[in-house]
Order: structure tokens, then C-alpha cells, then sequence
């Protein structure tokens, strides 16, 4: 092939990753929104009720995201059959993700019901485990329709067009700002719900969100030949199979990598509700960030399971590249926003001039430094992770997780926050540690697979 060629490739596989990533961003960063925008307002109810909401907000993904890593093969399956012109097998992948995704969310509701009482358990103070039973016992209503919407999303993103999430995403963001400000204050002549209030107006927008999209994917004239049932009328036990036993890795790993950032947050939670609420202000900063990496994530996931679909091993390699460059680039850029305008960045969400919130404010200054490197080396973890993913080894990130965030992060962060008395900047520092070792780890397993070849087994 010559360099012109390849040249042109690039830059068609740039644009292809481009349209693919920034739309799903886009719709991150909006998610992250709706659960900032809720800090924001019940933030301004006090500090008890924003340590709360951010506390079982992060729970609440914990869970939800356990969901969401099992049915994030979907993406993969419907890739890769795309990429071998399987279209019968790209509706089968979307229809019986629809059945694990109904499955999985019973046990997360759960879940999500007893999120205050556990929390009780782990000695969080009383008066924000009662505000987290009120908010997650109406938020477990929200996972029906979430993992839904997760599943058309992965089957639209494999397929290349994404853009349609971003956009409702956006919306939903609008609506929920909207009915969230009018319940928690008591607005439009309806009763003040306070954080009840936050979790009735979420509920609400995540099954406008799972509508909308059901609409368009039904409506959609580039699904013709492949459009799946929203309500399955079969079930194919290999299908669901082979979606379990690639996604259950995936789902595990996201509970290592989530339950870290809750577990981070528990061990603040012991040292004052003030440190807590730093923690959760850093949370929401970090998060809205990674929506970059997550957004990069899934496209070079479902562009290597493109490329194995087609036996291209070139053209896998060409899609990681670019796509590990560009998000290097996103990390690089949100890093140095966080390091040079902390003071912007947390001033959003409390007062800076009422005295009662001064502490949280300086606390969570000082921490802005290590949680900036953190969100850096996260951020290029998690891509390299989806691209191994899109390989169709979904195991060695769950490994790597477990040694990384967990006996290294938590390990040694606990270690020099309690131990030597360094408080939550030595856990920080631990956390850093630990990301960074799954960085390295997680590039030496992909260049072993890409050394290696590609495997044959179809889906």
C-alpha cells in the first residue's frame, strides 16, 4: 500500500473515530450533568444534603455500571459482525442484549434499595444516611430504562452513528435541570421535595431518554436490514452466553474500578463530613473529565472488533493509535484546566462566601493537584482497556484492575492516609499509584495481543 494510501486511511479512520467519540462525549459529559446539576441544587440546601446525593450518586453508578459493562459487549458483537457482514447476527447481538439488560437490572435495584441502610453500617454520619434512603429508594425506578438505553446505545455507536446520543442526551439535560429545580424547591405550585425531589426528576428524564431513542432507532432509514426488536420475541441461549461470559469480566471490572472511587470516598467519609464533601465536589470534577476518555473508549472498542471482524490486523492497529493519540490529547487539556483554575472548578458548586462552607472549599484545593494526575493516567487507562476489549479479551483488565486500583490504590492509600497521617492527600497519592501501574500494565497486554495475531472464533 503506498504512503499516500495509507495517508488517506488515516485520516478516513480519524474522521470515523471522531464522529463516532465526540457525540458520545458529548453525552457523557451531559450524564455527568444531570448528576452535577443535582449537587448544585440540593448543594444549596447544605452541605448535608450534597454530601448525600453525591455519595449515592457515585453508589448508584457503582451499581449501574456493573450493568452497563456486561451489556457493553453488545458494541463489540455487533462491530465485529458488521465488520464480517453478518447482519442477521448484528440484530440477534441487539435483541438479546435487551434480554441480559432486563436481567441484570433486578439485582442492581436491589442494590440501590439499600444503599442507606448499608451505608449506616459503614458508621457515615446519621443524618446523611437518612437523605441517601430517601434519594436512592426513588432512584432505583431509573435502571430499567438506563441499561435499556446503554444497549441501543452500544448497537448505534458499532454502527457509526452515534450522533442522534449526544443530542438527546443534551435535552435530557435541560429537562432535568428543569424538573429538578421545580421538585426539590417546591416550584410551579408543587410541594418542596428536597432530595426526593433530585431523584423523582432523574427517574423522570432517564425514561424520556430511553424513549426518545427507541423512536429513533424505529424511525432511522440507515437501520434498514438490521434494526432490532426493542422487545425481543426470541431468546437465543448462545447469544446471551456468549454475552455473559464476555461481559461479566467487563461488568466485575467496572465494579474494581467504580468501587475504588466509593470506596475512596467512605474512607474520607470517616475522617469528617467536610472531607466527604471535597471528596464528592473532586468526584464530580473528575468525572465530567473522563467523559472525554469514555467517549474514545467506546470507539476504539467497537473499531478493533470492526477490524477483527474483517481480519485486519493493520487496520486495528491504525484505529488505536489515532484513537490513544486524541485521547491523550482530551486527558492532557481537562488535566491542565483542573491544575491551573481549581478555584473556578470548585466555586461552582458551594458558596466560597459563607463561612460554613470555607473548610470544604480549602480542603478540596489542596486535593486538586493529585486528583488532576489521577484523571490524567485514568483517562489513557481506560481507552487502552476498551481497545483490549475490543480484541475480545475481556479478562486481563479485570486482573489488572483488581492488582492496580485495589492492592496498590486502596492498599497503599489507605496506608498513608491512616497510617503515616497523611489524611485524604496521602489516599489521593495512593489512587495515583495504582492507576498508574494499571496504565503500564494494560499497554504491555495489548501490544502482547497485537504481537501475537488475530484470533478466528467468530461471534
Amino acid at each position: 500500500m503506498t504512503r499516500e494510501a495509507l495517508s488517506h486511511g488515516s485520516q478516513h479512520e480519524g474522521r470515523t473515530i471522531l464522529s463516532i467519540a465526540l457525540p458520545l462525549t458529548t453525552a457523557y459529559m451531559a450524564e455527568m450533568g444531570m448528576i452535577i446539576t443535582d449537587m448544585i441544587i440540593v448543594g444549596r440546601l447544605g452541605s448535608d444534603e450534597l454530601a448525600a446525593v453525591g455519595l449515592a450518586g457515585d453508589l448508584f453508578w457503582v451499581f449501574l455500571l456493573i450493568g452497563m459493562g456486561v451489556i457493553s459487549v453488545v458494541g463489540v458483537l455487533v462491530a465485529q459482525n458488521l465488520g464480517a457482514q453478518r447482519p442477521r447476527a448484528i440484530i440477534d447481538a441487539a435483541e438479546q442484549g435487551m434480554v441480559v439488560a432486563t436481567v441484570a437490572s433486578l439485582p442492581i435495584m436491589i442494590g440501590v434499595w439499600f444503599l442507606g441502610p448499608a451505608l449506616g453500617l459503614a458508621k457515615q454520619e446519621p443524618q446523611v444516611v437518612a437523605l441517601i434512603t430517601d434519594y436512592s429508594r426513588v432512584l432505583i425506578w431509573a435502571v430499567f430504562p438506563a441499561l435499556w438505553f446503554v444497549v441501543l446505545r452500544n448497537y448505534i455507536t458499532a454502527l457509526a452513528h452515534s450522533a442522534a446520543i449526544g443530542w438527546i442526551t443534551v435535552a435530557a439535560v435541560g429537562l432535568n435541570l428543569v424538573l429538578n429545580y421545580t421538585l426539590v424547591f417546591g416550584k410551579a405550585g408543587l410541594p418542596a421535595l428536597g432530595v426526593v425531589g433530585a431523584g423523582i426528576g432523574t427517574t423522570v428524564v432517564n425514561w424520556a431518554m430511553f424513549f426518545t431513542l427507541v423512536w429513533f432507532v424505529k424511525k432511522a432509514p440507515q437501520f434498514d436490514g438490521r434494526r432490532p426488536r426493542i422487545i425481543p420475541t426470541r431468546l437465543n441461549p448462545a447469544t446471551i452466553a456468549e454475552i455473559a461470559r464476555l461481559g461479566l469480566p467487563v461488568g466485575l471490572t467496572q465494579i474494581l474500578n467504580a468501587g475504588m472511587f466509593s470506596a475512596a470516598a467512605i474512607l474520607v467519609g470517616a475522617i469528617s463530613a467536610a472531607t466527604l464533601a471535597a471528596q464528592q465536589i473532586l468526584y464530580s470534577v473528575i468525572y465530567l473529565a473522563l467523559s472525554f476518555a469514555a467517549g474514545f473508549a467506546d470507539a476504539v472498542r467497537v473499531r478493533v472488533a470492526f477490524g477483527l471482524g474483517r481480519q485486519d490486523l493493520p487496520a486495528i492497529v491504525r484505529s488505536a493509535r489515532l484513537t490513544f493519540a486524541m485521547a491523550t490529547l482530551a486527558a492532557l487539556v481537562a488535566t491542565l484546566v483542573m491544575w491551573l483554575i481549581p478555584e473556578l472548578l470548585v466555586s461552582v458548586f458551594l458558596d466560597r462566601d459563607l463561612a460554613a462552607n470555607r473548610e470544604v472549599l480549602t480542603i478540596a484545593l489542596a486535593l486538586s493537584a493529585s486528583a488532576g494526575l489521577f484523571l490524567l493516567i485514568d483517562s489513557l487507562q481506560m481507552v487502552i482497556a476498551d481497545a483490549i476489549r475490543g480484541l475480545r479479551d475481556t479478562r486481563s483488565p479485570l486482573w489488572i484492575s483488581l492488582l492496580g486500583y485495589w492492592f496498590v490504590g486502596i492498599g497503599s492509600g489507605t496506608w498513608l492516609c491512616f497510617a503515616l497521617d497523611l489524611g485524604a492527600q496521602g489516599l489521593w497519592w495512593g489512587l495515583v499509584a495504582g492507576v498508574s501501574l494499571c496504565s503500564v500494565l494494560l499497554y504491555l497486554r495489548y501490544r502482547q495481543l497485537i504481537a501475537s495475531g488475530l484470533p478466528t472464533q467468530a461471534p
